[in-house]
């Protein structure tokens, strides 16, 4: 059973989007999954961000070779920043979400 708290966030302090709009809180995070163990998480706004990376596909991507492996991981990162998007409900970059680990914010 994944234990999701409830949005304890509290936004009113939240920086600004160019919109005016505050932003939401991104955090990284270790949580127990029943069946995967201890494992990184990303929450949003208190949310879970439910999406992982096939890690068996990642090392068979390895066995092919580094230009094939840059390829997936190209891949992984679009597919990822795609799903943060759609999460959020607008569209963010990459830098945007590398930005969000540092500060914390999206």
């Amino acid at each position: 059973m994944n234990i999701i708290l409830p949005n304890e966030n509290n936004n009113e302090n939240a920086p600004l989007l160019p919109d005016g709009k505050p932003k939401l809180r991104f955090e990284v995070k270790m949580r127990r999954d029943p069946s995967k163990g201890i494992q990184k998480a990303v929450f949003i706004d208190g949310e879970l961000l439910d999406w992982e990376v096939d890690a068996q596909s990642l090392m068979e991507a390895m066995k092919m070779g580094p230009t094939y492996y840059r390829a997936v991981q190209r891949d992984i990162e679009r597919h990822y920043v795609e799903s943060v998007s759609e999460f959020i409900g607008r569209r963010v970059t990459a830098d945007d979400i590398k930005e969000a680990i540092k500060t914390g914010w999206i």
